[in-house]
């Protein structure tokens, strides 16, 4: 992998529900909002067409999916709750590589810097967000910690 590859982003918002009643703990998990609502901006993208919309996973977060263009590349975004801040989020960008397609890694790729930079616009684009940037490796492995999480 490059250095400067982005797999993984943290922003912050208020927009999307963070708490849940406690008699509603473990029959869903909060981000199913966050996940609708980033699918939905993507897809109006030129080469973006859908392929799962948001679907609630059993580890704790929400998975979708999209088909980036041609030759066609099926990029997963898992969407978390970052629990160690209030209103923070976790977007994982994962490319689906199918066993028997073979994909250049260059195509694949590009296919999620696509989708990281469309990400990029729709953050930047609104003020209720702030970005905390994009990570190659997983923040969950990394320890990686919001800068003044006082907020």
């Amino acid at each position: 992998m490059a250095e400067n590859d982005r797999n993984f982003i943290i922003f912050h918002t208020d927009l999307f529900l963070w708490k849940q009643a406690d008699d509603q703990i473990d029959q869903w998990f909060v981000g199913g909002d966050c996940a609708g609502w980033l699918y939905a901006r993507l897809l109006p993208l030129n080469d973006v067409r859908d392929d799962l919309g948001p679907c609630m996973e059993d580890w704790g977060g929400w998975y979708s999916s999209l088909r980036i263009g041609e030759p066609e590349v099926r990029v997963a975004l898992l969407t978390y709750a970052w629990f160690e801040t209030t209103n923070h989020w976790l977007i994982h960008l994962d490319p689906i590589r199918k066993l028997f397609r073979r994909q250049s890694d260059a195509t694949v790729r590009q296919a999620v810097d696509y989708v990281a930079d469309g990400i990029d616009q729709i953050i930047a684009a609104d003020d209720r967000f702030t970005s905390l940037g994009w990570q190659e490796l997983n923040p969950f492995d990394t320890g990686f910690t919001v800068p003044d999480a006082g907020e």
